[in-house]
């Protein structure tokens, strides 16, 4: 009818889309399966930032070793829920919508750029002890302040892992590599530490920072070859697998329990430890002793454990003592979380039964600044927008020298992957000796850390941790190796405090050179302070900061029946005698204080 009126084309539209609704009512007989939409979808399609490429790509040769890259990890929007086609019980989809294979991922080393050979690093012939005065660190012949510009050093000696970062294979490693509680100063290892020391020397670097220590073997040739190179070290007390603090009790039983098949907690790090301290107190290049290492991060209840660090503390500076006419007095060093709280710092730097529970120095671990600039509003870098602003509004009155146990962000600005070139810059360095900033408060920092390992921290690539032919034999320095070297040997310590009077017991900075701030020394937090934190960080354990664990039996046999033998020189013995016979003339004051209203945790909390 209408037809006349509205010409043929018209009329050949309608009978078009009549077979277009024929053909698909036919299909839909044919494949009652599929899922046939009213509006359908675009396939989807790979952008040009997701298409493979060769440096993009990595991966296992054997599907059964491969590792999904980070953007593999995450279900893609339309992957999340099953559609028409897909069964939601067993997950399997219809011909239509059934995923392809995806193609192998391609195995690509990606060059390390060429690098000059390092120099033999200047011998300096040996180290002098370092003493603490005030809160600074004091060469003990010279009398020149002394800052710790260092490294953390423990290498696993591994290989480039799938789940690493990059565009990396991993190499053959010749050395074995080292489980965790291993000691890496081990002889069988001296090829991989000699090359280590070198290249830290080179960086400007005055200290190496351990954490695995074995008593049972000699450590001359480490400890007598870094001296060589002007190195000390920091060595840890407590050990990963024997003679450690377990965090995981409050304590007293941190100090005093007994374990099935290993024995008394207390008698073994106390045993261990006394140890160390009897080997390493006779280098003049040992810094410092680690009591404990962040307490409170492997486990909660490492918050009611701080009285055994300050038992174990206590116990060693009384070894100390004991020993003080042929043993040196190594200050002793507790490093902890940067977690802000001052509670913390106080209790384990106050005098709780007398002097000897007092640790001599304190660490933060300390990853916070990574960004370039923190500007202000006139758009120009200031330091009290940074991360470390904080830190010296609360330590700029502490009394005892504050170092960084560990310092270097590795994300945001700094966020690199093998084979790591560019990465970390460094530029927090330059506030460690600024005044008013850091100058006054900082008595040194160490880099975290020198070899590559699975956190990606590392400085350098131990030899064969990846398959190129410049790192198969040797260890490979990465950008942030020679960006930190810039910053250490572009920066020092203020002579302003030079001239200390080693054998003065009264003698402090302030007497060469005016301090822009007082300090204090620590008081013993309040026991409603305590019962806060406990409160703040939900420890159910009632607060037990008031009363140190007992010293435990059973160390003082063998070994350690008798006291180390070597020459203490009298500057020495001088200044280890400003702290003797403290547990005696404090330990009557003490006992009435500590169990006063005012002090840590006390009975009446």
């Amino acid at each position: 009818t209408f037809a006349p009126r509205m010409g043929m084309r018209p009329l050949m539209s309608i009978v078009l889309l009549a077979l277009c609704v024929l053909l698909v009512a036919e299909l839909r007989m044919r494949y009652p399966d599929r899922s046939w939409n009213a509006s359908p979808q675009p396939e989807r399609q790979l952008s040009a930032a997701r298409l493979p490429r060769a440096m993009d790509v990595r991966g296992p040769e054997s599907p059964e070793d491969e590792a999904p890259d980070a953007e593999d990890e995450a279900p893609e929007a339309d992957d999340e829920a099953p559609d028409a086609g897909q069964s939601k019980e067993n997950g399997t989809r219809s011909p239509t919508n059934a995923s392809t294979p995806k193609p192998k991922r391609v195995v690509v080393q990606a060059p390390l750029p060429d690098r000059c050979a390092l120099p033999k690093a200047e011998q300096v012939g040996g180290t002098n002890p370092i003493v603490i005065k005030g809160n600074f660190f004091y060469d003990s012949v010279t009398g020149k302040r002394f800052f710790s510009k260092g490294v953390a050093y423990n290498p696993r000696n591994i290989k480039f892992e799938t789940q690493m970062k990059g565009n990396c294979t991993p190499g053959e490693p010749e050395l074995h590599q080292l489980e965790y509680g291993e000691d890496p100063t081990q002889a069988s290892m001296k090829s991989l530490w000699m090359e280590a020391l070198n290249s830290i020397a080179n960086m400007g670097a005055n200290t190496i920072r351990l954490y695995n220590i074995d008593p049972n073997i000699s450590h001359a040739d480490f400890m007598e070859e870094a001296a060589k190179l002007g190195l000390y070290v920091v060595v840890p007390l407590t050990r990963h697998d024997w003679g450690y603090l377990p965090a995981g009790m409050p304590s007293p039983s941190c100090y005093t329990a007994v374990i099935e098949g290993y024995g008394n907690v207390g008698t073994n790090v106390l045993t261990s430890a006394k140890l160390i301290v009897k080997e390493f107190s006779k280098y003049d290049n040992t810094l410092m002793f680690t009591v404990a290492n962040e307490m409170t991060v492997a486990d909660s209840k490492g918050w009611a454990a701080f009285p055994c660090v300050k038992a174990l503390t206590r116990d060693i500076h009384r070894y100390q003592a004991d020993c003080r006419a042929s043993m040196r007095r190594v200050p002793l060093l507790y490093t902890a979380a940067d977690t802000g709280s001052s509670t913390v710092v106080e209790y384990l730097t106050c005098e709780l039964e007398n002097e000897d529970d007092a640790v001599d120095a304190y660490g933060l671990n300390v990853y916070s600044y990574c960004d370039e600039q923190y500007l202000d509003g006139q758009g120009k870098d200031n330091f009290r927008n940074s991360p470390y602003w904080t830190i010296h509004t609360q330590f700029k009155h502490f009394s005892k020298p504050l170092i960084f146990s560990e310092f270097g962000c590795n994300t945001g600005t700094f966020l690199t992957s093998c084979p790591y070139v560019g990465g970390r810059t460094w530029p927090d360095v330059k506030t460690f000796f600024e005044d008013h900033q850091l100058g006054e408060i900082l008595s040194g920092a160490i880099a975290f850390e020198f070899s590559m390992e699975p956190n990606e921290y590392g400085l350098a690539l131990t030899p064969g941790f990846t398959s190129d032919a410049a790192n198969k034999d040797s260890t490979y320095l990465l950008d942030s190796y020679f960006a930190l070297k810039r910053e250490f040997e572009a920066h020092n310590v203020s002579e302003r405090w030079d001239g200390a009077e080693i054998a003065g017991c009264s003698w402090l900075p302030s007497k060469a050179h005016k301090m822009s701030y007082k300090h204090r020394q620590s008081k013993c937090p309040l026991s409603k302070e305590v019962k806060k934190l406990f409160k703040d960080k939900r420890i159910k354990t009632k607060p037990n900061w008031a009363k140190l664990p007992p010293t435990p039996s059973g160390t003082s046999w063998g070994e350690l029946a008798s006291c180390a033998e070597y020459e203490v020189s009298a500057e020495l013995l001088h200044e280890a005698s400003c702290h003797k016979n403290a547990s005696i003339s404090r330990i009557s004051s003490s006992n009435s204080s500590s169990n006063g209203s005012n002090s840590s945790g006390s009975s009446s909390s």
